[in-house]
């Protein structure tokens, strides 16, 4: 019954995200980052559609002015509280920096990198259900799902997000497109599959690998694939802090995602930053710059690109290009991964505890950035 409408559903989606063929397009081309000026490790994104402020960052002013950013904002800070237990932040349940304490918190609690996870999860499950709109992924499932082509879901996911989260991921724009030609009209269109954050907001303002991981990756994935049948890679570029939502792609196991392949950000302020041996033997057995693969790192060779059937990076993926890759590679081999997406996160954290007497952290103070010269040579 829903395919006999899918014209007039389309036509009624038009009004944003569409686009005309009247010609020709330009292939994008990848954007050229020398390797210290990437924010992983410190620099500031230079790419904004907003004004800036003094410090470089967007000004988010007219974003959060929204009725629909304040509701929720209050809705995800009110479902991570219940998470954490009691909330630490004195500001007001609809501003955004109020909410980023209970996600550090929820980030930072004991356990496993999965049990961080199923809390973010909780909260991601509780949304819908807290504005009064926990028939939605039933009636998506039931009733869209089965008749609705591929194209026209993807579409419809993107202008959801497009259109209700800015707040949280900062402004947002529609990418592989696919040509779509209307029925009667004949006329061609072209339909982003995915949507593109310029610049997360959570990500720089958290400055977290772990944070994006698993308070937001990881459970938009499960939340996305297992509720809404919705298959979805979310890939975080630690270059520019750009993000890629790809709808109706599976996302590759966990070990082999780029998205962990990461040390900890240079400004990250977790308790419990790794330490600089924090992941030990890693190096050891990640000899790829030499061409040597052990059996056991496959799954972290495939993460970087270096065996695989593409070869190199891929397109949109979490670095703009293969020496920034390839730099931060070589960082994680030496220092280890950020300390909470590494596969003994829970006993990581145990260490620093024990070791501190206390929640203090044993900061890891370096980069990488003396590695710099002899990248780019």
């Amino acid at each position: 019954m829903f395919s006999r409408y899918s014209c007039a559903i389309v036509l009624a989606l038009l009004a944003s995200g569409a686009c005309i063929i009247t010609g020709p397009r330009t292939p994008a081309t990848r954007a050229v980052l020398p390797p210290n000026e990437c924010a992983w490790r410190g620099a500031t994104p230079k790419q904004s559609s907003l004004p800036l402020r003094a410090d470089g960052t967007p000004d988010y002013s007219s974003i959060d002015a929204s009725p629909v950013s304040k509701v929720l904002t209050a809705t995800i800070r009110k479902l991570l509280v219940k998470e954490v237990g009691q909330d630490s932040d004195p500001r007001p349940w609809t501003e955004f920096d109020g909410l980023l304490n209970a996600v550090r918190e929820v980030n930072d609690m004991d356990g496993t990198a999965e049990q961080v996870q199923r809390r973010a999860r909780n909260v991601f499950e509780g949304i819908l259900p807290s504005l009064g709109l926990a028939w939605v992924p039933a009636f998506w499932l039931k009733l869209v799902k089965p008749s609705a082509p591929a194209w026209l879901q993807h579409y419809s996911f993107f202008l959801v997000f497009q259109t209700l989260f800015p707040w949280l991921m900062g402004p947002m724009t529609g990418v592989e497109e696919v040509e779509v030609t209307l029925p009667v009209t004949g006329q061609k269109l072209l339909l982003p599959q995915a949507v593109k954050a310029e610049r997360c907001r959570f990500l720089e303002s958290t400055q977290c690998a772990s944070v994006c991981v698993n308070t937001c990756k990881v459970p938009s994935q499960q939340w996305l694939g297992q509720d809404f049948g919705m298959p979805i890679h979310i890939q975080p570029n630690y270059d520019d802090f750009s993000c890629v939502w790809r709808f109706g792609v599976e996302p590759p196991p966990l070990e082999e995602d780029e998205a962990v392949m990461v040390p900890c950000f240079a400004k990250c302020d977790s308790d419990y930053q790794g330490e600089r041996d924090a992941y030990r033997l890693r190096a050891k057995r990640m000899a790829v710059f030499d061409g040597l693969v052990e059996t056991a790192d496959i799954a972290t060779a495939k993460a970087f690109g270096t065996v695989s059937s593409e070869g190199g990076t891929t397109e949109g993926g979490s670095a703009l290009n293969d020496l920034n890759l390839r730099v931060r590679q070589r960082q994680v081999s030496r220092s280890g991964k950020c300390w909470s997406v590494a596969e003994d996160r829970s006993e990581q954290r145990g260490a620093v505890v024990q070791a501190s007497g206390e929640t203090i952290p044993l900061r890891w103070e370096g980069n990488g950035q003396e590695e710099d010269k002899e990248e780019q040579r």
